[in-house]
């Protein structure tokens, strides 16, 4: 497997940090990394990269990108552009995995002509709608992050900062703190080296700069994404597990009902970490 960094500026002057893993000269897919996340974020299996291209990169705040004070869920777009441009990219489809979800739908949205399809795995719906519970069947965890980004930057730093604290002083603690709150399937998925080494990684470079990353993704999810669903224009398709407690299977359900033509697929018997059916999404992707 081939890897490649690289930067890009945009148009107001912010760095922006991409990795491309796979086949260099494959067909691209342009990811969308969870929260908190990095363009580090990955599949721990190297071979389901074999004749891909797959860019990742980190949305501002995070890793080496810098902060885009007060962006909402649409700026996603834009930025997406900038990558696509510096990298050559006319056209290519998008994953959004988990917070990545609504950056990826903003990109299918907002860059109709671009676009060719959307990959939605446990992807997170939008929490302004007064008809939607966006907080029913969540672990305690994410219930008191989104309540604190309710408050306000302030209360949501302040959620944040043990978090913070204990993945950089040891990023295990992290994770088994987290996996105290998932359902057996993320479990037995996280007691496997390669997934759980994987996610410490992500953890540790996504606050490489401190939480503004972390809090800025939690504010745009607090309030209006700046795009509707129904503006979705490309054939998008969901997998959602059954027993996610992270990003419960109603968001997807939701989802699937506000995006025109969308596909959707629930997984019994599963949860957030759907890695086992990224090569399945990939495929789908570059069906078009």
């Amino acid at each position: 497997m081939e890897e490649r960094e690289g930067t890009v500026t945009t148009a107001d002057g912010r760095t922006l940090a991409y990795l491309e893993r796979g086949d260099l000269d494959g067909p691209p897919i342009l990811a969308h990394h969870g929260t908190p996340g990095s363009r580090l974020s990955r599949h721990p299996n190297d071979a389901v990269y074999e004749g891909l291209r797959v860019i990742s990169y980190d949305r501002p705040g995070y890793g080496r990108s810098d902060r885009n004070t007060g962006r909402d869920v649409a700026s996603a777009a834009a930025d997406a552009a900038t990558i696509a441009d510096a990298l050559g990219l006319e056209r290519f489809p998008v994953m959004g995995v988990s917070g990545g979800g609504p950056h990826a739908l903003a990109c299918a949205a907002l860059l109709p002509q671009r676009v060719t399809r959307a990959a939605i795995l446990v992807g997170a719906a939008p929490s302004d709608d007064p008809d939607f519970d966006f907080l029913a069947g969540m672990t305690e965890l994410n219930v008191k992050e989104f309540t604190a980004a309710l408050a306000g930057e302030g209360p949501l730093r302040a959620e944040l900062r043990p978090y913070y604290e204990m993945i950089t002083d040891d990023p295990e603690v992290m994770v088994r703190m987290l996996e105290a709150e998932l359902p057996p399937p993320d479990r037995e998925r996280l007691a496997e080296a390669g997934p759980r080494e994987a996610l410490k990684l992500s953890f540790v470079e996504a606050v490489a700069q401190g939480t503004d990353g972390w809090v800025d993704d939690g504010l745009a999810f607090a309030r209006a994404w700046g795009f509707g669903l129904d503006d979705v224009a490309a054939p998008t398709r969901l997998w959602q597990g059954e027993l996610d407690v992270l990003v419960p299977r109603a968001h997807a359900e939701y989802l699937a009902r506000k995006i025109p033509g969308a596909d959707f697929e629930l997984l019994p018997g599963l949860g957030h970490m759907l890695l086992s059916h990224f090569p399945a999404a990939w495929a789908w992707l570059l069906e078009a």
